[in-house]
């Protein structure tokens, strides 16, 4: 059976071989000529040691030569496992997978359809929902835990995450202390450090500041990781006309610069620590003033991201599956689709936010299980053919002859349900049968569906002995909002 998850085929490039290097050179005379802000004092201290000059903490330049090493030295197919500790990721080229993002400060209630404040409950059941969908790899949270203690909510989301799926999560944290006790919890739900280290089922999300600043908050969190042997996405989010120049090339330019400087540091914290390159780079919507989601300048972004990915060989981590709609309508689906495509198409290795809505504020049920849909038709999209004489049966083709047809043929009964793509949700029903089974639009079918798969499911709950074990962990955690 293809493995859907790693697909050697055409690949999507934007930039040509002499692109890929003028963004490389343009990023290199940006870390050395322009330099960096490093508001982290472990950060300088590891720069002054690699042979950096930090006398001026605004404005510390990193010699190309330093990049290059660092790129050499970054860990390559990284592994994630489940919970339970059985190998679900490899993020290597041409294997892609798809998840959620986190942090939505509203989510839209599954009976009610309600837009209302997120809270930990929310996250839990969002996390319970998505453990169940085919398509979704990892989990984020998907939503903030708007009631949990003041500076304590990303703990308080991974326990969410962590007590409702077996899935791999991707975190977020506030500094130090968090990734520590993130990372305690972890090893409680493991059996141990020693099986975080070796066998690790989380990966921190974190970033710099555009432009150009690398932050104790950002920075001190993934030094941790490099301690731990964790995984850990380090990335820009620079917008357009905003914290970085209106054009795409500089945009491109200046996120590749951000998370090469990041990979310098952590490169010198540990050698072939867990690094994982990427951007989420948009535009400052000039008439709302939001970071947009939806835009084509994102997918371009995204596909030029990918070419430097491929170029310096590190993983790869980017958005898809995310709207500026409001609902789950129209201009969602063209948005959703249009991204994850093009994601899908570019051999990005960690594509997340899939089911966003609102610009990254408001999640929903429906609005992952379309994604999940959407990812479905994409694999098979861009699945390689395969050319024999059972694909193509010149004997049958000939057998049957001019004009006729293959409908009641041993071949088409032995073939249509392994070659077909069969919707589960989308609807193909003539007009008059449609209007019969109720005349329902796609987001009355996603509803009626999300809530069948959501009564069915159960949490996907550890031993009670660990579970105590964690909620001790959270129970003790003292917030870090340095």
């Amino acid at each position: 059976m293809t493995n859907f998850n790693e697909l050697i085929g055409k690949e999507n490039r934007i930039l040509s071989e002499k692109q890929v290097e003028q963004v490389s050179e343009y990023a290199f005379r940006l870390l050395e000529e322009e330099g960096s802000k490093i508001r982290c004092k472990e950060a300088l201290d590891i720069l002054e040691k690699a042979g950096c000059n930090v006398k001026d903490p605004d404005r510390v330049k990193i010699p190309r030569k330093l990049v290059m090493e660092a790129v050499k030295s970054s860990a390559r197919d990284i592994e994630v496992y489940n919970r339970d500790g059985r190998l679900s990721m490899i993020f290597k080229e041409y294997a892609s997978y798809y998840g959620t993002g986190s942090d939505c400060s509203t989510t839209i209630d599954l009976y009610s359809g309600e837009r209302k404040i997120c809270k930990k409950r929310d996250v839990e059941k969002l996390a319970q929902f998505c453990d169940t969908l085919p398509n979704i790899d990892f989990i984020m949270s998907f939503g903030i835990a708007n009631d949990a203690p003041d500076g304590g909510n990303f703990v308080h989301q991974y326990e969410a995450m962590l007590l409702n799926t077996n899935k791999p999560v991707i975190v977020t944290a506030h500094g130090r202390n968090d990734m520590k006790t993130i990372i305690d919890m972890a090893a409680a739900a493991a059996g141990g450090l020693d099986k975080v280290k070796s066998k690790p089922s989380l990966i921190l999300y974190t970033e710099p500041v555009s432009p150009m600043v690398h932050t104790e908050m950002g920075v001190g969190k993934a030094l941790v990781c490099c301690e731990y042997d964790i995984p850990f996405i380090y990335i820009a989010s620079p917008m357009m006309g905003a914290t970085a120049p209106a054009t795409l090339e500089a945009a491109l330019v200046q996120t590749v610069a951000e998370s090469l400087a990041g990979l310098v540091v952590f490169q010198n914290k540990k050698p072939g620590s867990k690094f994982i390159f990427g951007g989420d780079a948009t535009i400052l919507d000039m008439s709302t003033s939001i970071f947009s989601y939806g835009s084509p300048e994102l997918n371009v972004l995204n596909a030029c991201l990918s070419d430097m990915a491929h170029y310096y060989n590190l993983p790869f981590f980017c958005i898809a599956g995310a709207s500026d709609s409001k609902v789950l309508d129209a201009q969602a689906g063209l948005e959703y689709g249009m991204s994850i495509y093009n994601a899908a198409l570019n051999k990005a290795n960690i594509i997340h936010d899939c089911g966003y809505l609102e610009y990254g504020s408001t999640s929903s049920f429906e609005s992952i299980l379309f994604a999940d849909e959407i990812i479905s038709m994409v694999k098979y999209m861009i699945k390689p053919l395969n050319f024999n004489d059972e694909t193509v049966p010149i004997g049958l083709m000939d057998r049957v002859g001019p004009g006729n047809d293959f409908l009641m043929e041993e071949h088409t009964f032995k073939n249509f349900k392994k070659t077909f793509w069969f919707p589960r949700y989308l609807d193909r029903k003539g007009h008059d049968a449609w209007q019969k089974a109720g005349s329902n639009d796609l987001l009355s079918a996603l509803n009626k569906k999300a809530r069948e798969i959501f009564e069915k499911s159960r949490p996907n709950r550890l031993p009670d002995e660990k579970v105590k074990k964690i909620k001790d962990i959270v129970s003790k955690h003292i917030p870090d909002m340095t």
